[in-house]
């Protein structure tokens, strides 16, 4: 029964820090640069108040015995990546002091795990070991790169963050209620920080926020797929719109011959930004996306996990080419857009 008083307590302590950060965070300002989506400066770094609630209720959750210290142990992984986002934040980090914590700490989260179980890749291939793991270590910090990517209008990685925590919890069979709750905690400690950051934003995530973000789901899609609950391809499906819309845009930007770590706003969802006029408006589509053509798809790799990879190709290969359509990776999808007007 506490558990369930918790979490609108997670939510609550989450909201409370945002709030603190809004009324007291002017040394955390996000001052607006030529590509920027936003006319304002806003505090950023938000996405402390997600981290410092969510570990609340995890704390409690292993205090009641209904979080094991191994699941524990492994989500703990996520803190340094957490520190090392709010600091950069505050000062900016040198991608040479932010690479090496982000590498450590997948590291760390794959010596904790173990072994990876096949089938991994649907049967389809088995690879040793060593190569497994280095794969998995640099698809952790792939996934919390790309979720900062995404943090470029108000409500987007949050409202991703709410559908993927959420549908999780749905998928999640009944014999892992551990990981349910971790969920339901991740998913009400974000909803707290969302309520600041609806257009316009009073407050934004910042790196703290975002990377964490992408190195949690990820955590939580390895030990589901470890223990045998939730295939990761479910994850990759779950986060689609995400995985589609960077990779697309990258893949551009590199065949055109433009650096992958140059900022630039030429991400599709940038273009939809411009062109609409509104955040709320890209963000809404994109959630209907999620909801009518990635949800499907992660429930029948739940259910049918030997086509877990063929359904997420099939679900993720169309998003990339609509990506493309709207200019992903190009400057000419700016073209004829109109000025975002969520943002004062």
């Amino acid at each position: 029964m506490w558990v369930w008083l918790a979490l609108p307590g997670a939510l609550l302590l989450s909201w409370l820090i945002c709030a603190l950060l809004v009324r007291r965070g002017g040394w955390l300002m996000d001052v607006p640069v030529e590509r920027s989506a936003h006319q304002r400066a806003t505090p950023r770094g938000g996405g402390i108040a997600i981290v410092v609630s969510l570990y609340s209720f995890l704390v409690m959750l292993a205090s009641q015995g209904l979080l094991n210290l191994f699941q524990f142990s492994v989500l703990l992984c996520a803190v340094p990546v957490a520190v090392a986002g709010f600091a950069d934040d505050i000062r900016s980090l040198s991608v040479k002091v932010r690479l090496p914590v982000h590498l450590l700490a997948a590291l760390i989260a794959l010596v904790l795990l173990g072994p990876v179980p096949e089938p991994f890749f649907s049967g389809l291939i088995e690879l040793p070991y060593i190569l497994m793991s280095a794969l998995l270590m640099i698809a952790l910090v792939w996934l919390l790169n790309l979720y900062n990517f995404m943090d470029g209008i108000d409500t987007l990685a949050a409202g991703q963050c709410l559908f993927v925590s959420g549908a999780a919890a749905i998928l999640l069979p009944d014999s892992q209620t551990a990981l349910a709750w971790v969920c339901g905690g991740l998913f009400f400690a974000t909803l707290g920080f969302f309520l600041w950051n609806l257009p316009p934003a009073r407050l934004f995530m910042g790196d703290v926020g975002s990377t964490f973000l992408g190195f949690f789901l990820g955590l939580l899609g390895l030990l589901s797929h470890f223990d045998g609950s939730l295939s990761v391809w479910v994850w990759v499906l779950l986060m689609g719109v995400f995985i589609a819309d960077t990779t697309c845009t990258l893949l551009r930007r590199w065949v055109s011959g433009f650096s992958v770590t140059q900022g630039h706003s030429t991400h599709a969802y940038q273009h939809l930004a411009r062109r609409l006029g509104s955040h709320g408006r890209v963000a809404l589509l994109l959630t209907a996306v999620n909801l009518v053509w990635f949800f499907p798809l992660a429930w029948l790799a739940a259910v049918y996990p030997e086509y877990g990879v063929v359904l997420a190709f099939s679900g993720i290969v169309p998003l990339m080419f609509v990506a493309a359509v709207l200019g992903a990776g190009t400057e000419a999808g700016t073209l004829g857009g109109a000025e975002t007007k969520d943002q004062a």
